[in-house]
Formats: structure tokens, sequence, C-alpha cells
């Protein structure tokens, strides 16, 4: 299994050139799109940048999946962080321990 990167050029430059696969956003509205072509199945991890996760989340209900593969990672992008990933972080840590930490 692969990990593959869903952003903007920039953001997923780097993780191009350390061996994961990219699919690039030019525009984060392009992310719901990119997700549904993804071959879901080739990967254990797909990080996807903030702006490109907000996109996907408007428009896909199931998403990011709750359980299963891919693992579903966001990541910042070259931006700058918007908080996205943390929250998510902070909700599953509740979720789980019944308290916020």
């Amino acid at each position: 299994m692969k990990v593959a990167m869903i952003g903007g050029r920039t953001s997923t430059l780097g993780f191009k050139a350390v061996g994961v696969e990219v699919v690039v956003a030019e525009v984060p509205e392009d992310g719901p799109r990119l997700w549904d072509e993804l071959e879901k199945d080739k990967y254990a991890v797909v990080m996807v940048t903030e702006p490109v996760f907000e996109a996907i989340k408007r428009e896909r209900k199931d998403f990011p999946p709750s359980e299963g593969l891919p693992v579903v990672l966001v990541v910042p992008a070259v931006t700058g962080p918007r908080g996205i990933g943390m929250a998510r972080i902070r909700e599953k840590v509740r979720k789980a321990v019944g308290a916020e930490i």
C-alpha cells in the first residue's frame, strides 16, 4: 500500500520528492473530483491539504471515511495552517477518552 497527497502544486512538491504519489489540485474546488477519481484501494494513507479538505467535505457528506482505508490526514498548505487537522485530532481524542486535552 502506498501514500498519496492531494493539494496545490507548491504544497505537494516536497512530498513527491520522498516518494509520495501526488495529485495536484490546481484550485481547492478540484478536490471533490480528484477524490472521486483517486484509486483509494491503492493507498493506506491519503494526505489532503486543508483548503482541499474543506472543498471535499462541503460536497461529499461521507468524507472523510470514518473507518477502514485509506486514512485521511489533513495537512496545512504552504499558505499556512487553518487549524483543521488539530481540530480533527482533538475531536478524535475527546471521543476516545471522553475529555478535552
